[in-house]
């Protein structure tokens, strides 16, 4: 059974790791960023929220076997693809420890595929993929090119941070939809994701979505850049 300082370990060798690798390069022009520009937004660790179902599911992924072995194969995987796309965040004035959403996403696995058809590690379906300039064809899918996708899905998530200007609210919609945070927020246009999710208006996958992975966050003691802008 491994310890709390065991998976801070794993995740200290992320920094000595091989970049980002794809199994399609792709020609980015000199000077060209990875993303359009955009203002900063807040970038409050998100390690940092505090919560009691945050609480909860860190003592779950210390002490429920299972949870914590997905959670350390998935880092593990993580470590040759989690340097390049915490950079490709963090240069695009996002927390670099959305970089571990796909532990609990695809547990790292670059072509897992999902129920309903989402690929990748970010479980992109089509219809999102397509809409954030990915191809998805009979000869082509972006979705499972690890640069690509993550460009990608740095787009998706900071344009739902800037529509809920919350980050709980963000990563509810890029789990459940916006569509069903949009069906939440009639109940009460101001609430909070924790609100919500007390009072059930969220799907019961979105209430345990977001807490767990900023359980993972917490846990792997993810760095985080100075806070700049207004706290979430």
């Amino acid at each position: 059974m491994r310890s709390r300082p065991a998976l801070l370990l794993l995740l200290s060798t992320l920094a000595a790791c091989a970049p980002l690798r794809h199994e399609t390069p792709l020609a980015v022009a000199p000077g060209v960023p990875l993303l359009p520009s955009a203002p900063p937004v807040a970038r409050r660790g998100l390690g940092n929220l505090q919560d009691p179902r945050i609480d909860a599911w860190e003592q779950r992924l210390h002490e429920d076997g299972d949870f914590r072995r997905h959670t350390e194969e998935s880092l593990a995987r993580g470590t040759r693809y989690l340097p390049g796309l915490r950079r490709i965040f963090e240069e695009n004035g996002l927390p670099p420890s959305l970089a571990l959403l796909p532990v609990i996403e695809s547990g790292f696995w670059p072509t897992a595929r999902g129920r309903s058809g989402e690929r990748g590690l970010w479980q992109l379906r089509r219809g999102t993929a397509r809409n954030l300039g990915l191809v998805v064809s009979a000869h082509r899918d972006d979705r499972i090119d690890p640069e690509r996708s993550t460009r990608a899905a740095a787009r998706h998530l900071r344009r739902l941070r800037d529509r809920y200007g919350d980050w709980a609210l963000a990563l509810a919609a890029y789990n459940a939809g916006e569509r069903r945070v949009d069906r939440a927020l009639a109940h009460e246009p101001t609430a909070t994701f924790w609100w919500l999710a007390e009072r059930g208006y969220l799907p019961r996958t979105s209430r345990e979505y977001v807490p767990r992975f900023l359980a993972v966050v917490r846990m792997a003691g993810e760095p985080e850049p100075t806070a700049i802008g207004s706290a979430l």
